[in-house]
């Protein structure tokens, strides 16, 4: 009998414990939810638009704890288009956060309590010059986050892929294991808790006009000229199948041999 009970309360304790390591805030099902509610800009040279985002303490059933000392580093890192790509301080006129007429935003909430949310929201403004693709090349500004708070006791830091190098990101899941497929030894040495995702928002001109009409117009007349030039060729390469049609264009071509003598033979003399 006494067995029995030992037996119980052995089972008790593994249900407790398996209960407890459930409510770690670390773990990649809470991560991805910590910031949320994403409303990102598409921005027109000289314009400005605005970026929202919620911070969350995600999980009111599992994760019972407030999180505190809220601290949030937002910042623009990176510029790039199909065809090319460079980080912010390559940049001559980058996109700036108005609340702190800088590249970077530092933003401090309340605790947070289990299963509650925080606002943030700032303004996005792009100059006359800063990089902004093409008609037919939407260019893209990514934005990476870096956040710490207090939960339990511990103190937790997050960050995004943009805070990480390619050779790190390598070594993070190219040889790692366990939760999320990510190399968490690896990651503790970095100092980190765990990824955030990285976010972006949107540079292009005509964002809220159609697009010019001069390049259509552009690749019709080429078409016409090209077809016109075909015509011409196959008319002169071929005597007598189109006589109506050749007669003219003998004597264009006949003017056309005299323009060229006689430009040629300026340029000789």
């Amino acid at each position: 009998m006494r067995s029995v009970k030992l037996v119980f309360l052995f089972m008790i304790t593994l249900s407790l414990a398996a209960l407890t390591s459930g409510q770690s805030i670390d773990e990649p099902r809470f991560v991805n939810s910590l910031l949320g509610d994403f409303e990102t800009p598409v921005l027109t040279p000289g314009d400005s638009g605005t970026f929202a985002l919620t911070i969350n303490n995600p999980d009111p059933v599992n994760l019972t704890q407030d999180m505190r000392n809220v601290r949030l580093n937002i910042s623009i890192y990176q510029y790039a288009t199909l065809e090319e790509s460079f980080m912010i301080w390559e940049i001559d006129e980058p996109p700036l956060i108005l609340e702190s007429n800088d590249i970077e935003y530092l933003v401090e909430t309340p605790d947070i309590s289990p299963g509650g949310k925080v606002p943030v929201s700032f303004t996005i403004s792009v100059g006359t010059d800063t990089p902004h693709g093409s008609p037919f090349s939407q260019s893209t500004y990514f934005v990476r986050f870096w956040l710490e708070f207090g939960y339990g006791g511990s103190n937790y830091t997050f960050a995004s892929k943009g805070f990480i190098t390619d050779d790190q990101w390598s070594h993070l899941t190219g040889s790692g294991s366990g939760a999320g497929s990510v190399n968490q030894t690896y990651l503790a040495e970095l100092g980190l808790d765990g990824i955030l995702p990285d976010s972006g928002f949107a540079a292009k001109p005509y964002a809220d006009r159609p697009l010019p009409l001069w390049p259509f117009y552009l690749l019709v007349a080429m078409t016409v000229g090209i077809g016109l030039l075909a015509v011409f060729n196959f008319t002169l390469d071929n005597p007598g199948r189109f006589p109506r049609l050749e007669r003219p264009l003998l004597r264009v071509n006949g003017q056309l041999i005299k323009l060229r003598r006689t430009i040629f033979g300026r340029k000789r003399s």
